[in-house]
């Protein structure tokens, strides 16, 4: 499996969150997921997934910035980025994330009022387009 890249357009980190697990959740299973956010949001997340989404609680990483031993340390594993944050921060993710080996799902969650480049071309740039009821095709968004 390769890295299968998905985007979305959010207001703020909860509504980022909100479109991301609902995605996964009803989704993908078999994942880590690993939350990469500009600003420290721990603690917002880790009561939303305690009140809301139950069974991913055991598949979550909490993170800042990528920690590469959580990537070394499961190989096998299949993991879910979801990267929150000004366009600048989520393509400087992307870098990092297309030169480590993981495979998985990148979930590029891009904060609405920071992005310069327009929507149809940060679409075209993703496999897949999700807002808050779910996968979109690309084609529709058109």
């Amino acid at each position: 499996m390769k890295k299968i890249r998905i985007c979305c357009f959010t207001v703020n980190y909860t509504h980022a969150c909100i479109i991301a697990n609902n995605f996964i959740n009803k989704e993908l299973q078999n994942v880590k997921v690993i939350y990469i956010n500009e600003k420290s949001e721990e603690l917002k997340l880790k009561s939303m997934v305690a009140k809301f989404y139950k069974k991913m609680d055991d598949t979550l990483f909490y993170t800042e910035w990528l920690n590469e031993m959580i990537t070394n340390d499961y190989k096998n594993e299949n993991f879910v980025f979801v990267v929150n944050g000004k366009e600048e921060f989520v393509d400087k993710v992307n870098k990092y994330l297309n030169i480590n080996e993981c495979k998985g799902y990148i979930i590029n969650c891009y904060n609405i009022f920071d992005i310069k480049e327009k929507v149809e071309d940060i679409i075209a740039k993703h496999d897949y387009y999700i807002n808050t009821s779910g996968l979109v095709k690309k084609e529709s968004f058109k």
